[in-house]
């Protein structure tokens, strides 16, 4: 009789978080997750995550958001800081955004206020403060409306 032993030769791999905000579900407060988010319902307030976070045709955020990369299908209004910026064929970003690389998609719309910086200060900027400088001037104003056509 033969007898099998399961060894392991690697640590199992952490698998990584996703969090799921599904159509009909409205969220209010302060949020801080670890990995990605994709959001089809509605949140209002803060929302920090370490990865990614995708708002589906349907879903809406409105307050300030904190990523790595923001994709957007839904409609976002308020203050955004990410690395890169991906606006969707029915996307609606409304507000204003600091970030390192802006894409928009033909249907896609920007309203609002683009602040280009690099990678290391879009990772120092902190939620619930307007990247000003000692004068009080925004840097690296850019005011954009844009709509694909």
């Amino acid at each position: 009789m033969m007898m099998f032993v399961k060894k392991l030769f690697f640590p199992p791999k952490k698998s990584p978080s996703f969090s799921f905000i599904s159509r009909g579900t409205k969220l209010t407060g302060n949020i801080e997750l670890t990995g990605d988010v994709l959001v089809g319902g509605d949140i209002q307030g803060q929302l920090l995550s370490e990865a990614n976070i995708t708002i589906e045709q349907g879903g809406t955020i409105q307050g300030e958001v904190k990523c790595h990369e923001f994709v957007v299908n839904g409609h976002f209004k308020g203050r955004l800081i990410c690395e890169r910026l991906v606006i969707q064929h029915n996307g609606v970003v409304d507000g204003e955004v600091a970030s390192t690389s802006m894409q928009i998609f033909e249907g896609g719309q920007f309203i609002g206020m683009r602040i280009k910086e690099d990678a290391p200060t879009i990772y120092s900027h902190a939620i619930g403060h307007s990247p000003v400088t000692a004068n009080g001037n925004l840097s690296h104003v850019q005011n954009d409306v844009i709509e694909s056509r």
